[in-house]
C-alpha cells in the first residue's frame, strides 16, 4: 500500500515567493502533482486569506475566480483566514510631518495550518505531511508532528526558506525552476 500523504499550502507566502523569484505564478494543480509523486493524496489544504473588495475590487474578483477554479479539483480544500486593517504612524523625512499609512494584514492563516497539521497527525489521516512553506514558525509544529510518528517534508524557494526551518523536516524539495518546469501558469 503506497504511503498517504496530506498537503499543506500556505498560498501567498508561497505565491509572492515564486513571483519574487521567478516572475511566474505556480499552476496548483500541477504543483500537488508533481509533489504527490507516487503516493496517495488523501487532501491537499489551501490556506490564504481573501481580499477585500473594497480594498481593490479587481484583485478580489481575480482571487475569487482562483478559489473558484481550485473548488473543481479533487482532493483540494481552501481554508481561510481574515484581513485585518493596520495603521502605520511614521514622520516625513523631508518636512517632520505625521502621516499615517493603511495597510491589511493576512490573520489566522498561520494557526489554521498548525492546527490542521497537529490534528490531522493526532487523527493518523496521514503517514506524510507535505508542508509548502518557508516560514520559521512552523519549528515547533513540524516537531510536534514528528513526535507523533509522521514524516515531515518542507517544501519552497531557496531565497524565502527559513534557514532553520529547514533543518526542522525529514525530506526537502527545493521549488527552483526546474523542479517547477512543468507547473507554470500559462
Amino acid at each position: 500500500m503506497s504511503e498517504r500523504i496530506s498537503i499543506f499550502i500556505d498560498g501567498s507566502n508561497l505565491d509572492r515567493a515564486v513571483y519574487n523569484s521567478f516572475n511566474k505564478r505556480v499552476h496548483i494543480s500541477s504543483l500537488l502533482k508533481k509533489l504527490t509523486e507516487e503516493r496517495r493524496l488523501m487532501k491537499a489544504y489551501y490556506y490564504e486569506s481573501p481580499l477585500l473588495p473594497s480594498v481593490n475590487l479587481a484583485s478580489f474578483n481575480n482571487q475569487q475566480r482562483f478559489f473558484e477554479s481550485l473548488r473543481y479539483e479533487p482532493h483540494i480544500e481552501i481554508r481561510l483566514g481574515r484581513r485585518v486593517e493596520r495603521r502605520k504612524r511614521f514622520l516625513c523625512t523631508k518636512c517632520g510631518a505625521e502621516n499615517v499609512e493603511k495597510t491589511w494584514e493576512q490573520k489566522g492563516v498561520d494557526t489554521l495550518m498548525v492546527f490542521d497539521l497537529v490534528t490531522l497527525a493526532m487523527r493518523d489521516t496521514y503517514d506524510i505531511a507535505l508542508v509548502v512553506t518557508g516560514d520559521q514558525d512552523f519549528i515547533l509544529p513540524f516537531l510536534e508532528v514528528r513526535m507523533l510518528g509522521k514524516i515531515i517534508e518542507n517544501a519552497f524557494t531557496e531565497l524565502a526558506w527559513a534557514p532553520t526551518l529547514r533543518e526542522t523536516a525529514d525530506r526537502l524539495i527545493t521549488l527552483n525552476e526546474e523542479f517547477l518546469a512543468d507547473c507554470w501558469q500559462e
